[in-house]
């Protein structure tokens, strides 16, 4: 995989979630995401994109505005920083992502975020 297809595919990752609800494109997510997506955050871990793509259009409901701080890229890996203005649990997300491509799909995506707020007390 080139570094030059791996920023494309994660850049049209974001682009099918990154405005919000009404610009949220699951069939682009599915043009660049593996079915056997292997997905890990904070708030949970998914094993392919049918358990994967519910979260992801819920977290896009939220975004009202989207930052990418930085994106690069070397060959079949990508990592990405960036800030979303959300409707809430809080008012902006600093989020860190890592990719890895295989084929000509995103295979893996490692999310960190703090994810205080987003934890129920018990």
């Amino acid at each position: 995989m080139t570094t030059e297809k791996t920023l494309e595919l994660v850049r049209s990752y974001y682009d099918a979630w990154k405005g919000g609800g009404e610009t949220y494109d699951e069939a682009r997510l599915r043009s660049v995401l593996h079915p056997r997506l292997k997905f890990e955050s904070p708030a949970s871990q998914r094993d392919n994109l049918e358990d994967t793509l519910p979260g992801i259009q819920r977290f896009s409901k939220t975004v009202r505005a989207h930052r990418m701080l930085q994106l690069f890229a070397s060959g079949d890996e990508a990592a990405a920083i960036y800030d979303c203005d959300l409707t809430g649990p809080v008012d902006t997300l600093r989020c860190a992502e890592i990719f890895r491509v295989e084929g000509d799909r995103i295979c893996s995506i490692r999310l960190v975020f703090d994810a205080t707020a987003y934890r129920t007390k018990t």
